[in-house]
């Protein structure tokens, strides 16, 4: 489908925030402002029924809260009422990330580990693609979130 296909069917549509759920939202806020740099605002609830079929979760009542940063925008989301919790394998399917370009990847990566995070790879050279001659890592936040990090080019 050709870029005005895609406009004639969607408009002007853009990005708006990417979203995770996590079992302790008081604690993503205070990882993803305190160590990532975002801004939060003021955490929200959602306790009409509406939200349930919104999301598809039967009974589904929620804490939320929006973070700016970085020029994006994401979103943590806490259910009453968790599922078993667990970790996405960085292999598995659905499993996504959030990529920032960051001016010194080893420094944030000890900020990162520690106040709570971990690292799902190592900081490597990156030897092709556009980020070619770069160095980056991935990372996960307490909660399992996958970070990308990659570095800016130093000069």
């Amino acid at each position: 489908m050709t870029n005005q296909a895609h406009i004639e069917k969607w408009g002007n549509s853009s990005l708006d925030h990417m979203g995770w759920i996590t079992p302790n939202i008081d604690r993503s806020v205070a990882f993803w402002t305190e160590v990532m740099g975002f801004e939060a605002k003021p955490i929200g609830e959602r306790r009409q029924p509406w939200i349930a079929d919104f999301m598809g979760v039967p009974g589904a009542q929620v804490r939320l809260v929006h973070l700016y940063g970085h020029g994006g925008h994401i979103e943590f989301i806490q259910l009453d009422k968790l599922d078993t919790p667990s970790i996405p394998r960085g292999s598995q399917p659905g499993a996504a990330h959030v990529c920032l370009r960051v001016k010194n990847v080893t420094a944030l990566r000890d900020d990162i580990l520690a106040n709570g995070g971990t690292l799902q790879g190592e900081l490597t050279q990156i030897t092709e693609g556009i980020a070619a001659g770069l160095r980056g890592l991935y990372m996960r936040d307490p909660h399992g979130v996958l970070i990308e990090l990659v570095e800016l080019p130093q000069g």
